[in-house]
């Protein structure tokens, strides 16, 4: 269990850290600056402003899948573990639904508007708000099912599928079920000239006010991020790839460090500007929450592995080795990629490029 904090005003980096997330992700067109955590603490603090809960709420896409799929799974009865609650959404949806008995489980100071929320809604008496981390806490009962929101950018930044992984183990009960059951990372080659250079390696061969600015793509190249986007004016250079599949029930947290190869088709001629990333989170055998560039926008929107333009024909492979691992150096709860390619043309590497990117809370 966390330690009480002295009541008082909410820490303004919190404060800060929602309203930068907000305003990239849906009022400017350039990205908000980096955001890191130093230790915990500063992690769980970044959720107790209301910004980014309006920001997680306002995202229809995501709610109304998680409503879909908890009014699906949950029955009269039933108990229900929400790991990471926020202002209790899907709790409420839980109850709503016939759970007998809902632990919401949140080490945020939003927690204390999470119990007003519930008394307000008439659920005062089937929710439960704990105050800690779920793999720490006790429960007198084994749960029927859990339910949580844990993806971050490209699912796996915050980290905050050990927490569920650690959760189901010690909670659920066998024959229980987790939402969600599955998850899948993809990625996909794309073009993009505006997006390029606004805000890829191609702003730096823009005119600079009449400069040459064109050295700083070798500068900005040993220092990339994954950039969130809005990647819906896309064109696909082929069909995307399935880089790694996570089982709610089987796969442990280790292995949501990890790496693979696979081979990329393209099947039309133009400039690759460097490859989209999205998930497809299975929430119910029939509600499936997809952050694709080719279906409508989630708060998640697209991760932009960027790449310096290099040009393809129709016909070329790409073999593709693809990493990511827990950033050891500055923020534990971040991922850092790496991504290593081949062009083949008739069997023949025409092309190699080794990339390096650092995720982003943004």
């Amino acid at each position: 269990m966390k330690k009480a904090r002295p009541p008082g005003p909410r820490l303004l980096n919190a404060r800060a850290r929602g309203i930068a997330t907000l305003y990239s992700l849906f009022l400017s067109p350039y990205p908000a600056p980096a955001v890191m955590f130093s230790d915990d603490t500063d992690y769980f603090d970044s959720y107790s402003g209301a910004e980014v809960h309006r920001m997680m709420l306002g995202d229809r896409v995501r709610t109304e899948a998680y409503r879909d799929a908890i009014e699906a799974v949950v029955k009269p009865g039933m108990v229900v573990l929400d790991v990471g609650a926020g202002t209790g959404i899907l709790s409420f949806f839980a109850a709503r639904a016939g759970a007998a008995k809902v632990y919401a489980v949140d080490n945020s100071d939003i927690l204390d508007t999470t119990r007003e929320l519930a008394q307000a809604n008439g659920f005062g008496d089937i929710i439960e708000c704990i105050d800690g981390c779920a793999e720490d806490i006790q429960l007198p009962q084994k749960v029927d099912i859990i339910v949580s929101e844990w993806m971050g950018l490209y699912a796996l930044t915050e980290a905050m599928f050990e927490s569920v992984v650690a959760a189901t183990h010690k909670h659920l009960r066998l024959d229980g079920q987790v939402i969600p059951a599955a998850l899948s990372l993809h990625l996909v080659p794309i073009r993009d000239d505006k997006l390029y250079h606004e805000h890829g390696l191609g702003f730096w061969q823009n005119d600079m006010y009449g400069f040459d600015y064109s050295a700083m793509v070798g500068h900005e190249i040993c220092d990339l991020e994954t950039n969130t986007v809005d990647g819906s004016h896309a064109k696909a250079l082929g069909r995307g790839a399935v880089v790694a599949l996570f089982d709610a029930y089987t796969t442990p947290a280790e292995s949501y460090w990890f790496k693979t190869e696979f081979t990329l088709e393209v099947d039309c001629d133009g400039p690759c500007h460097g490859f989209l990333g999205h998930f497809d989170a299975r929430l119910s055998e029939e509600v499936m929450l997809s952050t694709s560039h080719e279906l409508p926008l989630t708060h998640w929107r697209q991760s932009w592995f960027p790449l310096q333009e290099r040009e393809l024909r129709c016909g070329d492979r790409l073999e593709i080795k693809f990493r990511a691992q827990r950033d050891q150096v500055v923020d534990s709860r971040k991922p850092v990629y790496f991504l290593e390619g081949q062009v083949l043309r008739a069997e023949e590497v025409v092309d190699e490029f080794h990339y390096c990117y650092h995720s982003s809370y943004a």
